[in-house]
């Protein structure tokens, strides 16, 4: 019953329980009393949602697995719920200020302490903060009941099926604003049944004394193009709820830095700056960056700020913030007409106090690729615009991060998990995935994953943000019917989240731009509250690419005309592994493909309709006979489409190029179409072949013409490189060879002309296999790359003559950290080649052990070549005993793992 020690966050309240409102009849004043007899309550998990603690108290089945999801009644999002906890406040409390601070509830909240309401809440995004001085009880019992209801617009939630479709994503949800606007239903995500309704994050308890840090900004600003120096500005609002002034000193520390300010507080909020024009020691010399992934390390520092009043402490708080800075460059309209590409710096305007760049509607103008924003009169003459030279990709963005152009690879987070469970022991493999597939941007879509762990993890793996608030698709949502409300949880996002370097660009809304009065707010809020970031309205088509396409398209058309520009969603069906399909899927639905898979989101019509991808596929490998068979051609498949999505990119990169996106890299549940791993975190084919394309140096060959290129997208130029080109028959016959040598300057592309050899021999053979090799001056395998290319689709049938072979394996484990590190040896002896090998970590039991991360899978091998994988098995996962091997024409097996003195 006792609360945990006090932190620096407060303690939290842990120990709560659940009913639905409509089963007991007693109100907030009664339930808030420590005496109040709890009957039929369910023990509650929080943070969590409603649905959450049901399961959990096993009412209702897990909706992941098969079509139990609609075993759940919706009538869980038409009513409200109570939530309680009886705790004993510390003596810490005592003749101290004392607030209760909740984190995150779903929808709206009342509040109750020891009988007296403290106030409510609303919006899911906005914090609830309540002064509970003298109504909290020190080395006393209180208690605490939160009546919880869910979004007045709950909408009714369209049910996947072959006959129906995806259905309409979305519907009524989108009025209620900030919300959990996905959790109706979605063409990746079937209707969440309580729709996410409850306490979603941590309820704190605080001590402080008189004075109250706020939300305190950091600002670092670098002399660009230089980044040797930073000068680092903290804003610190104090509030004083006293009715008379207060004296405080501020003492900020980070990275064996210090100052201190002594003020004298008014009553209410008054901003303290410490900043390098008044303490030259927060002008630093040779600071560490922080830089997207693949561009650098994610460098961050720790900031500790410490309040007092007298020789007492006040309050304090601890913050990681990234020293980097963000400018964009554009093709924005002047007050002539003019298209203009300009970099702009917003950091160096707001220091300035000007505001840049113009996002009402009546600025952005329509241009022959899509629509521009315009440049503010202010903007037209100000130092932190420039202009740049890259005209070729008008209109588009361009994210530079410390002056350096970004090659923006990555993908979209519809929800990090279907029913908000946000731990970061759950969260944090995703983001691990992203860094190891060498991706550096990610967009929390209609902003459902706004919450601290998510940035956290950004920051720390590098990874850009792209975060959008909660109005959806223009013409075809519903619009939000509160904007106060909408700006008021903006407002708390915005401050709540400012100081983290991943978060590259606020989106206003997802395809379209926000009503005036939400967009022309958003647009002031991040002006004042923040002042480092570019703010636009819309996520695709001003200065953006349009949306899609979804569905199956050839490869080279991801080459010619698909995603140009900087294109925030693209995507392809993609099938979960086989195995993960058998831990979603009913053995008994596993085969044909029936209600049971389209429910789990392969797709009969609508954006991602598969129709494309079943024809393609029967054509190139022959109609699926079982889902064994199935499961084998659609991953060969995914590899080949998901690598030329990013190759693509790559061939034209800063010419065409500048940014691409997945719609999605991220399931929210068992889902089968647009990720790129499944949601227990099993990696497909598709995985690979991102993480293949997207190596910071690769050697890849451009479609239609056949053209080779060696991609470099770090900061270090590569000379003296040499890319050795094997052309090869099914029978290991070699068709032709070439040698080329190649300098590959830093964030570039460098194009070699086409490989005349593989058009000769498609000519001849009608199926080659091309492999690409890519070494420096001392022979060290910088990339290596394998390619089934054919005349015509229909001649990749050839490729089911290959016969399955056995592959030669071994497997050695050991200790690498907390980690358990296991090499896999495979060895092709035959004389055919072995594709898309999969190996597959098992426990002792034959089970999958998950997660765990490979260096690569899904591999091919040429007769008489040999490979090691490595695989981290990380702790706190069922320890790696055995290694399964399947593949394209490859014998099943499994292997034990010997220790690594073993041989």
């Amino acid at each position: 019953m006792d609360l945990p020690a006090q932190g620096p966050g407060g303690s939290t309240i842990e120990r709560w329980h659940l009913i639905p409102a409509p089963m007991i009849d007693a109100a907030g004043e009664q339930l808030s009393q420590a005496s109040y007899q709890e009957h039929d309550w369910y023990s509650a998990v929080v943070p969590g949602t409603v649905l959450t603690t049901l399961i959990a108290r096993g009412v209702y089945p897990d909706p992941d697995y098969g079509l139990d999801n609609l075993a759940i009644p919706d009538s869980l999002s038409r009513q409200d719920y109570w939530y309680r906890s009886v705790f004993a406040a510390p003596a810490a409390f005592r003749d101290r200020d004392a607030t209760l601070a909740f984190n995150g509830i779903n929808y709206a909240a009342e509040v109750w302490l020891n009988g007296r309401r403290l106030g409510s809440i609303r919006g899911a995004f906005t914090r609830g903060s309540f002064d509970v001085t003298g109504i909290l009880r020190t080395e006393q019992i209180n208690a605490i009941a939160v009546r919880i209801s869910p979004p007045p617009h709950p909408g009714i939630p369209h049910e996947q099926s072959v006959a129906a479709g995806p259905g309409n994503n979305g519907g009524a949800m989108a009025i209620d604003g900030p919300t959990f606007i996905a959790s109706e239903g979605w063409d990746w995500i079937p209707g969440i049944r309580d729709r996410n309704t409850g306490i979603w994050q941590d309820v704190r308890l605080i001590a402080t004394g008189a004075l109250h840090l706020r939300d305190p900004q950091v600002i670092t600003r670098l002399p660009l193009p230089r980044i040797d120096t930073a000068d680092i500005s903290i804003v610190i609002p104090v509030e004083n709820r006293r009715t008379t002034p207060v004296a405080g000193t501020v003492v900020a520390r980070f990275d064996g830095i210090s100052v201190e300010k002594t003020s004298v507080f008014k009553p209410g909020i008054t901003a303290v700056t410490l900043d390098a024009a008044e303490f030259p020691q927060l002008h630093l010399a040779a600071p560490r960056l922080w830089w997207p992934n693949g561009y650098g390390p994610a460098n961050l520092y720790t900031l500790q700020i410490d309040l007092s009043s007298g020789r007492e402490p006040s309050d304090s708080a601890s913050i990681r913030f990234g020293i980097r800075e963000l400018t964009y460059e554009l093709s924005l309209f002047d007050h002539d007409g003019r298209l203009r590409r300009v970099e702009v710096d917003p950091t160096l305007g707001t220091l300035h106090g000007e505001r840049l760049i113009d996002v009402r509607h009546e600025a952005i103008k329509r241009t022959p690729q899509g629509w521009a924003e315009s440049l503010t009169p202010a903007g037209e003459s100000s130092p932190a615009v420039h202009s740049a030279s890259s005209e070729s990709l008008t209109p588009y963005l361009v994210i530079r991060v410390n002056g350096v152009p970004i090659a923006a690879r990555g993908g979209n987070w519809g929800m990090d998990d279907s029913r908000k469970r946000i731990s970061r022991e759950r969260l944090e493999p995703y983001f691990r995935l992203h860094r190891d597939a060498h991706l550096n941007i990610i967009r929390n879509w209609l902003g459902q994953n706004t919450e601290d762990v998510f940035y956290d993890l950004a920051d720390e793996y590098g990874l850009l943000v792209l975060n959008d608030f909660w109005v959806s698709t223009q013409d075809f949502q519903m619009e939000p019917q509160d904007p106060a409300l909408f700006l008021a949880n903006a407002r708390d996002v915005i401050s709540r989240y400012r100081n983290h370097p991943s978060i590259a660009v606020w989106f206003g809304r997802n395809e379209g731009v926000p009503p005036p009065i939400l967009n022309e707010g958003l647009a002031d809020l991040a002006a004042t509250l923040d002042g480092t970031r570019y703010y636009t309205g819309s996520s695709n088509s001003v200065n953006l690419q349009g949306s899609g396409p979804y569905n199956y398209r050839q490869p080279e058309q991801y080459f010619t005309g698909l995603a140009r520009g900087f294109s925030v969603e693209v995507g392809t069906p993609s099938l979960s592994t086989l195995e993960s399909l058998r831990a979603s899927i009913p053995a008994a639905d596993m085969w044909p493909l029936n209600d049971t898979y389209a429910y789990h989101d392969w797709h009969f019509g609508g954006n991602g309709d598969v129709a494309t991808f079943m024809a393609a596929l029967a054509e190139q490998y022959g109609a699926g006979t079982g889902i064994e068979d199935f499961e084998r051609k659609a991953q060969l498949m995914n590899y080949v489409s998901y690598r030329a999505i990013f190759e693509g990119f790559q061939a034209h990169l800063w010419t065409e190029n500048s940014g691409r996106l997945l719609w999605m890299t991220h399931p929210s549940w068992p889902s089968n179409t647009w990720q790129i791993y499944s949601s227990d975190y099993d990696t497909a084919a598709a995985y690979y072949a991102v993480k293949k394309a997207c190596e910071p140096v690769h050697a890849q060959l451009n479609l239609p013409d056949f053209g080779l290129a060696v991609v470099n997208t770090t900061r270090t130029d590569l000379p003296n490189l040499t890319l050795r080109s094997r052309v090869l028959s099914l029978d290991n016959r070699l068709l032709g060879e070439r040698v080329d040598p190649v300098d590959a300057p830093a964030n570039r592309v460098t194009t070699l002309p086409p490989l005349l050899e593989l058009s000769r021999a498609l000519r001849r053979e009608r199926l080659a296999l091309l492999k690409l090799s890519l070494t420096d001056s001392q022979g060290t395998l910088l990339s290596d790359n394998v390619y089934w290319q054919s005349q015509t689709r229909a001649d990749l049938q050839r490729l089911n003559e290959l016969k399955a072979q056995t592959v030669e394996m071994t497997a050695r484990g050991r200790e690498a950290g907390a980690d358990t590190l296991v090499t896999v040896r495979l060895i092709n002896s035959g004389n055919a080649p072995l594709l898309n090998a999969k190996i597959t970590m098992l426990d002792e039991a034959g089970r999958r052990v998950l997660p765990v991360y490979y260096s690569d899978n899904y591999i091919t091998l040429l007769p008489g070549e040999a490979r090691e994988l490595d695989i981290r098995c990380p702790p706190g996962t069922s320890p790696c005993s055995r290694v399964a091997l399947r593949g394209w024409n490859i014998v099943q097996r499994d292997v034990a793992i010997a220790p690594s003195h073993a041989q």
